[in-house]
């Protein structure tokens, strides 16, 4: 309990100062974690046991480490199924501790004269309150993201802070689905929106704050064909100095996305628009509005006993400033899984994402990625982004026991088009050579990765990748080897 105590005059000296309303937000995650302890700590009368030798079970040296480990496992049930009237509270949420150390980048980019040695803290808390007929929900996550003692502060980060958010409201909607026994429902307020394997729409969750977190207002439908979603919204800045975070003014986005059921594989068909009508879009022939329109699909399945699949495609068109868009981004992958022990899978991936071939044509050809992740597919350092990006992947995962998997993936990055630039994951161009003389070979990296899942609910991950640079990196400037290290401890509830 000592620990408890600690931890809430640490978060209550924090967070209490200067702002009511994160004190608030504050006293709520100290008030879960308590009950939290209650929950898993009950008097010593209710767990109190008769001795092996009268009940002939096995001694408690020898029952202990399984009763511990369910016991672990199940604390949480007592914050489930929690009666408020006639609705039903579930209380989880997440903690997060990681270490890092960043050589030869940070998490904005690529740099060699950088070093950053840091540790990340992230707490989530939920609270659904529900009932389940009609189907109706209110559901409230607040998150608090800490890093210590990076190099990187505040200033550092001009408008999304990626690492750093002090008790703020990360969702915050309503939903009702099958409104009067329909197929229609909706869903409206701050939200997390991810689809498929992230790659098109994903929340980005390996980052401290989150890459998208939405101000959204979505109407659903469901059939026994089609899943459904329509919705319009705005992406959320995440802001230390701010509180709650405002969602940026620009650009708004138009979304449907279908999911095809009873089929024996996954098929979705998406349509998204991004519109900034603020003039501030500065494209090769002048500066002007941003409407681009992004039609696509998603596939993935198993076949043939042993083998997986995946397909994404995505076209896009419209207009980037006085340009015209004419990209696409395109990604498949194909696996097998070993009928051994180990269950080795060996994984061939291809990501593509257009660049753009003559910088003065007046045709934008690079592609944005539209509202994807960057954090799962294009390297664990992030160095890159789905824009004039050619990814080649190797990929070997073995599963040695139920509770253990290692990773090892292997990345050679070129650029799509040798004239256009690098991009980060923020979609900001980090080194180009407008003649196309640097050539396009951007380099390979090579990532190990283990995952150790004691206990349901609790993880620990530790990674290891390096980034050795080739042609076009060592003739557009400083060129030495990235190396990135993190170790992760992860509980949910």
């Amino acid at each position: 309990m000592n620990r408890i105590n600690a931890v809430c005059r640490y978060r209550s000296r924090i967070m209490f100062v200067g702002n009511p309303a994160r004190g608030v937000c504050a006293a709520c995650v100290i008030l879960s974690f308590a009950l939290a302890y209650a929950a898993e700590e009950k008097p010593a009368a209710e767990t109190e046991e008769k001795p092996a030798v009268e009940t002939g079970e096995k001694p408690a040296i020898e029952t202990g480490k399984k009763a511990a480990a369910e016991t672990w496992e199940r604390w949480n049930e007592a914050l489930k199924d929690l009666p408020i009237g006639p609705l039903k509270l579930d209380i989880g949420g997440e903690l997060r501790l990681r270490y890092e150390d960043q050589d030869a980048f940070d998490v904005r980019r690529y740099d060699p004269a950088a070093r950053d040695r840091l540790l990340l803290t992230r707490a989530m808390l939920d609270f659904n309150l529900r009932m389940d007929d009609p189907k109706v929900n209110l559901f409230l996550q607040l998150r608090d993201a800490h890093a210590v003692d990076s190099r990187l502060k505040e200033n550092d980060f001009p408008q999304n802070n990626p690492i750093e958010d002090h008790c703020d409201i990360r969702q915050a909607y309503i939903q009702w689905l099958r409104i009067g026994g329909s197929p229609f429902g909706f869903k409206a307020g701050r939200q997390q929106i991810n689809y498929g394997d992230q790659r098109v729409f994903g929340p980005g969750l390996w980052g401290n704050t989150g890459r998208y977190a939405w101000n959204a207002a979505m109407l659903k439908a469901e059939t026994d064909l089609l899943d459904v979603d329509a919705w319009v919204g705005r992406f959320i800045e995440n802001r230390p100095d701010t509180w709650p975070n405002r969602a940026f003014p620009d650009p708004t986005a138009f979304v449907a996305y279908v999911s095809v059921k009873k089929l024996p594989v996954r098929l979705d068909f998406f349509y998204a628009a991004r519109y900034d009508p603020s003039g501030d879009t500065r494209g090769e022939k002048g500066v002007g509005d941003l409407i681009s329109h992004s039609p696509g699909f998603q596939s993935e399945g198993k076949f043939a006993g042993h083998f997986d699949y995946s397909a994404t495609f995505v076209a896009q068109f419209g207009e980037y400033g006085k340009d015209r868009i004419e990209a696409f981004g395109a990604a498949a992958a194909l696996g097998f899984t070993a009928p051994i022990p180990w269950k080795p899978r060996l994984a061939a991936r291809f990501a593509w994402g257009s660049g753009d071939g003559n910088p003065g044509d007046g045709v934008h050809e690079t592609f944005d990625g539209v509202f994807g992740g960057a954090d799962r597919f294009y390297g664990d350092l992030n160095l890159f982004f789905w824009s004039n990006l050619r990814d080649y992947e190797l990929d070997l995962r073995i599963e040695p026991t139920g509770k253990l998997l290692i990773f090892a993936e292997y990345h050679y990055f070129t650029l799509d088009r040798s004239k256009d630039a690098w991009y980060t994951t923020g979609l900001r161009p980090l080194r180009r050579d407008i003649t196309g003389a640097s050539g396009a070979r951007l380099g390979w990296e090579l990532d190990l990765r283990a995952v150790w899942m004691p206990f349901r609910g609790f993880e620990i991950m530790v990674g290891y990748g390096i980034f050795e640079p080739g042609r076009f990196v060592r003739s557009t400037g400083k060129d030495d080897a990235a190396h990135g290290f993190f170790l992760q401890f992860r509980q949910t509830f």
